[in-house]
């Protein structure tokens, strides 16, 4: 961790999305609320996180953007353009303009798109190949400890000052950030055109996917896990209410125990990358989580709080591992779409797989659905782990990025 922190961009990396990403997490909690306290209606509320998911199901297209310019000034006209997007909910006063925070909703799903693939196209090119997914561990980390406490804090300012205020800090946060990515030295040639159709370009990340077999295979692991690991959304209620006969509040218990450890595994992340392979990291990072179903399913709770620090734990693991193969395994050119198709797939599947908690949860005793994702997850890491692909030492890869100058 030293050797990656010692690169005076890369600390401007993490330092420009962090603060951006601090907005983030305080509007998205903050809006469903704010929709909730406008309309009274729950079901209104709960259409936020729909439509930031609509945009992200652009990320397809969005990924072609990124192949076809430079991905720091595309990173930091998303994001000033994002902070001022916000600005439009200071207008919102009643019911009847609830539409408004419903579209900024979707821009901001499309802008994250973009924003996301970018910053995970241009990293390899920012750190040597060998610290990849150190860095990859070191943002899940901070993701994690911004998720402890942001969420409280576009709430708690929620309340004091409404949401006008939230989306105040969060424009701040994104003039800050930009600031940040200004100071960021990276040298990027401009991409020539490839004359292909724009509808062949933009399937090329699915392709790509469906080529190498490394990739594949984690794809199809992945999908399946993401798709499961959805049902906690709903679950984590029938778990502590349930199960453990508390308040649906109790939840907050597993979701700050989820953070510490998410904490502690994407600080891990980058060594065991490197030890076991970033697809076996991925595969290690399945298992744990499908271990963790199986302890949520017990009515104590200890043993649920054990099982939260398990669940925290292990998701670093797999979407580090996932990443990391992605970028050391997929050329610069096309490195955008390629983390565009899988953007595409993981929101897709974690999405379905929260409708479908949502439709089951009602149906079955949840406990049968903790046994059903646990079951859908060891398959998913005995599918991975037997995979001879799966089993390179380094994670080094023929279309490994370049190396880079240290600074």
């Amino acid at each position: 961790m030293g050797k990656l922190l010692a690169l005076p961009r890369i600390r401007l990396y993490f330092l420009g999305n962090s603060l951006s990403e601090m907005g983030d997490y305080a509007l998205w909690l903050a809006a469903g609320i704010w929709v909730r306290e406008l309309t009274g209606s729950t079901a209104k509320a709960g259409l936020c996180f729909l439509c930031l998911t609509l945009g992200t199901l652009l990320s397809p297209l969005t990924g072609l953007l990124v192949d076809r310019v430079r991905r720091k000034p595309l990173i930091m006209v998303t994001n000033t353009a994002t902070g001022l997007l916000v600005l439009v909910l200071t207008q919102v006063h009643g019911a009847d303009q609830v539409w408004l925070v419903y579209g900024v909703m979707v821009l901001y799903g499309l802008a994250g798109s973009i924003s996301s693939a970018a910053t995970s196209a241009l990293l390899p090119g920012l750190v040597p190949e060998e610290l990849v997914g150190s860095a990859n561990g070191f943002a899940q980390a901070l993701t994690q400890g911004q998720r402890l406490i942001t969420p409280a804090l576009g709430v708690g300012l929620l309340e004091l000052h409404g949401g006008g205020a939230v989306a105040v800090l969060d424009a701040a946060s994104f003039a800050a950030g930009v600031l940040c990515w200004a100071f960021v030295r990276v040298e990027e040639e401009k991409p020539q055109p490839s004359g292909a159709r724009w509808r062949h370009e933009a399937a090329a990340g699915f392709a790509f996917l469906v080529r190498r077999p490394a990739l594949r295979q984690l794809t199809v692991a992945m999908t399946a896990g993401v798709f499961v690991m959805g049902f906690f959304e709903t679950l984590d209620i029938a778990i502590v209410t349930t199960g453990l006969h508390h308040s649906p509040a109790w939840t907050g218990v597993l979701a700050t125990a989820v953070g510490v450890t998410g904490i502690l595994g994407g600080l891990w992340a980058g060594a065991l990358a490197r030890r076991l392979g970033p697809g076996r990291l991925a595969a290690l990072g399945l298992a744990v989580t499908g271990a963790s179903a199986l302890v949520l399913a017990v009515p104590e709770d200890a043993v649920v709080v054990g099982g939260a620090l398990l669940l925290g734990l292990g998701l670093p693991f797999a979407i580090v591992g996932a990443m990391t193969a992605i970028q050391l395994n997929t050329p610069g050119e096309l490195l955008g779409r390629v983390v565009g198709a899988d953007n595409f797939l993981v929101v897709g599947g974690q999405s379905l797989g929260i409708a479908t908690g949502a439709a089951l949860v009602s149906a079955l005793y949840y406990r049968d659905l903790c046994y059903v994702a646990a079951g859908v997850l060891a398959l998913a890491t005995l599918y991975l782990a037997t995979r001879p692909e799966q089993r390179q030492g380094s994670g080094a890869t023929e279309c490994s990025p370049q190396p880079v100058p240290s600074g």
